[in-house]
């Protein structure tokens, strides 16, 4: 059975977060042209189909896509839950299935997928994520993989 996570951040151990919680922000971003140059300059990916508007005006997009790790970033910080009690483990089943473009609005969702005892100091939390804009098309697809503290068994710790 989902439930609603109680916040997009949080402060909870392992044995707090339950199985199947979900979180969406809606209409979290719109993506813009200064989004794209931006992390061009930063990442130093200035492939044509970010940068060149007179290539990707008749191809097959139609315009400028995002890049992909741009997106990956956006939907991150955007639904991560920022628990001081956790830290990622790695990002796995990274998908871009559609390009996004400028002006896409983003909607951004996490769902947990799988919950278990990592060792005797962290549970592991794994977190689905999906990414889709104004028309409902899927942008971003991945699962987050966070260890989380449990609980210590000494009270007097």
């Amino acid at each position: 059975m989902s439930t609603q996570a109680p916040a997009k951040d949080t402060n909870r151990y392992f044995e707090e977060i339950e199985d199947g919680e979900q979180y969406t922000v809606e209409q979290a971003r719109t993506i813009t042209e200064a989004d794209i140059v931006n992390f061009a300059g930063v990442s130093g990916d200035f492939h044509p189909y970010h940068m060149s508007k007179t290539r990707m005006e008749d191809s097959q997009f139609g315009g400028r896509i995002a890049h992909g790790a741009l997106i990956f970033a956006i939907a991150e910080a955007t639904i991560a839950d920022m628990n001081p009690k956790s830290f990622t483990y790695g990002h796995d089943g990274i998908r871009f299935p559609t390009p996004t473009m400028i002006g896409d609005t983003l909607t951004v969702s996490r769902e947990i997928v799988e919950r278990d005892i990592y060792n005797d100091d962290y549970g592991k939390v794994v977190y689905a994520y999906e990414a889709t804009n104004q028309d409902g098309e899927t942008l971003y697809v991945g699962e987050h993989t966070t260890l989380v503290e449990r609980r210590s068994e000494n009270p007097d710790q």
